[in-house]
């Protein structure tokens, strides 16, 4: 099973892509100047010996030399002796603190040698001052002490060439040192802006990506599509957002849903009220019509016309259901325009030439009535003379078309636009065409329903696109 992939926040992604860009530039940097420290330190430190060793070197032997003169002149006079120690002292102490700091051997021999210099100078100093004839303390001013100083004064020369030429090594590695430095650390803030701009693009084609997919699912739920794809993303916020739009979606599908149901059932309700109307107004004129056949004696006309009344109404009942099979549909026409025909005799003539193979075929209730009524009242009976109704039926492949045509009075054009017009928008005044247009649509959708077709003084056809299966039941 392939694992889920971990998602971060934006702001979780934004600091792993700081984090992975600065911190090894941030870490290199440090341990570079920590180098550079060290060479510096070292530096100074090569500086402060030289400029320790250059006074030294300046005054000691000069001083002593004098000191020690004075005291091989004045051998009763030892007042001189302590400051000429302690210059020795000084020396002592000044070379114990360039051992602190030098590094190179070759200096340190050289510090080395120096104090074995100054332990001999000590001593010979001390020798001189317990001689006790002239002669002998000038003859080891000149042999011995001058000598030692001389000595002292050119290994602290050894001693600052050495350092000297250490301090330039030294300057020289800091230069290359410095300018590696600069390089790397040019090198790297170039890669690391590299990496940091290739970074930043994708995060921004992470975060752009989805959000289009999320814009263009908000477009598609304005234009009514709630079946959005999923958005792939990288970070939790989006996808959060995502999920959030998706089940929004799917909350106002079944809202709309939930509405077509309401306002259909709505249709229906009031075409079932208008239904339930049509047949006590029918039934009130049909029983008239009854009456006076028997009271002028047309009895067999009377049974005849309780007998369509008695298939009518069987056929209008239908046990309740609303979709029964043509052949019902064509009995209950039928037994309406017979009962119609025994009131209109004189004005009224009908056939129905629907084929037999379609008597199977489902279809709404009171389909081909209304329009057989329509063709009467609005037709014929305005028609001077007799009148025709023609109903057929015609294969249309999936679908069935049934046609009602009347050589009624028709109507002029500004009236079949009224018509077409309330066929359309289901505008009506009573049950008439566009309630049975509404009813189709409602059963089969929205590409099935009426189409009519009048000129004025020649009469009407109007027909009906059913669909061989309704997929749809109410």
């Amino acid at each position: 099973m392939k694992q889920k992939q971990k998602r971060f926040t934006m702001e979780e992604q934004i600091k792993r892509i700081l984090l992975s860009t600065m911190l090894p530039m941030a870490l290199l940097i440090a341990f570079l100047l920590v180098a550079s420290a060290g060479y510096v330190s070292r530096y100074n430190q090569l500086a402060q010996n030289l400029s320790i060793s250059s006074e030294f070197n300046l005054h000691f032997k000069d001083d002593l030399d004098v000191g020690m003169y004075y005291i091989a002149i004045f051998s009763e006079d030892t007042s001189h002796l302590s400051e000429v120690m302690a210059l020795v002292d000084e020396a002592e102490n000044t070379i114990a603190k360039l051992e602190d700091n030098t590094y190179n051997a070759d200096s340190r021999k050289s510090l080395k040698r120096l104090k074995n210099y100054l332990g001999n100078l000590r001593k010979r100093m001390k020798e001189l001052t317990e001689e006790e004839k002239y002669d002998d303390r000038m003859q080891s001013m000149d042999s011995n002490i001058r000598v030692i100083t001389s000595l002292v004064v050119q290994e602290m020369q050894n001693y600052i060439y050495t350092e000297s030429m250490y301090l330039v090594s030294a300057e020289n590695a800091l230069t290359r040192h410095l300018y590696v430095l600069i390089g790397t650390v040019a090198l790297l803030c170039i890669v690391e802006l590299v990496i940091l701009i290739r970074r930043s693009f994708r995060f921004s084609h992470n975060i752009s990506e989805p959000v289009k997919g999320i814009l263009n699912n908000v477009r598609e739920v304005g234009l009514g599509n709630f079946q959005i794809a999923e958005v792939q993303a990288d970070n939790m916020e989006i996808e959060e957002l995502d999920a959030g739009i998706r089940m929004m979606a799917k909350k106002i599908e079944e809202l709309f849903a939930n509405v077509r149901k309401e306002e259909e059932m709505k249709h229906l309700i009031q075409l079932q009220l208008l239904q339930a109307q049509v047949n006590p107004h029918f039934l009130y004129n049909t029983l008239d019509t009854i009456i006076w056949l028997i009271e002028g004696g047309q009895t067999e006309d009377a049974v005849e016309m309780i007998s369509s009344l008695s298939v009518f109404f069987r056929t209008s009942l239908s046990k309740g259901e609303d979709i029964i099979p043509l052949s019902e549909e064509k009995r209950h026409t039928l037994s309406y325009l017979e009962i119609q025909q025994s009131r209109y005799r004189d004005i009224l003539e009908f056939e129905i030439r629907i084929p037999d193979e379609f008597d199977k075929i489902m279809v709404p209730k009171l389909t081909l009535q209304p329009l057989a009524e329509n063709a009467l009242y609005h037709g014929i009976k305005n028609k001077r003379g007799g009148g025709r109704i023609v109903i057929e039926g015609f294969d249309d492949g999936d679908g069935l078309i049934l046609r009602v045509t009347d050589n009624g009075q028709g109507m002029d054009e500004k009236r079949l636009r009224e018509i077409r017009r309330a066929i359309q928008t289901g505008e009506r005044a009573g049950f008439g065409l566009a309630a049975v247009a509404e009813r189709i649509r409602l059963y089969y959708g929205p590409e099935y329903g009426i189409r009519i077709d009048s000129e004025e003084g020649k009469g009407t056809t109007i027909e009906v696109r059913l669909a061989k299966k309704i997929t749809t039941v109410r």
